[in-house]
């Protein structure tokens, strides 16, 4: 299970539950076969994540070595600083300009595509 730290301020939690709502009723209601709870919430957690690094990442201007450099002083080595780090490259590869919620839209997308066995890597 990928553990993931994802920061909400509050003007955006309402915003945020909205979206994961939405994304859950339509990726389960729009699916051939129900996906489980666990990994919903899963891919919610990554897009989530994803949308706050590339906010972050258009406050504070940093490329990928600065964020990576970044998260490896913060955290130490384990499996949640290498799942942050592979969610970050993967935000890193979106333009700058790129909407946060588009990414997260994306992201969650792409992870429930995954697991489906929809994505062109599986």
């Amino acid at each position: 299970m990928l553990l993931i730290i994802v920061i909400i301020d509050e003007g955006n939690i309402m915003k945020y539950i909205s979206l994961l709502l939405l994304a859950l009723v339509s990726s389960i209601a729009s699916g051939d076969e129900e996906l489980e709870h666990s990994a919903i919430t899963s891919c919610a957690y990554q897009a989530g994540t994803a949308r706050e690094i590339q906010n972050i990442r258009q406050v504070e201007g940093d490329d990928w070595t600065q964020f990576e450099q970044k998260i490896k002083k913060i955290y130490k080595d384990t499996q949640g600083r290498y799942d942050l780090l592979a969610i970050g490259k993967i935000v890193y590869l979106a333009p700058l300009q790129r909407l946060p919620d588009a990414v997260y839209e994306y992201t969650f997308n792409s992870c429930v595509k995954h697991i489906q066995g929809k994505d062109k890597s599986a």
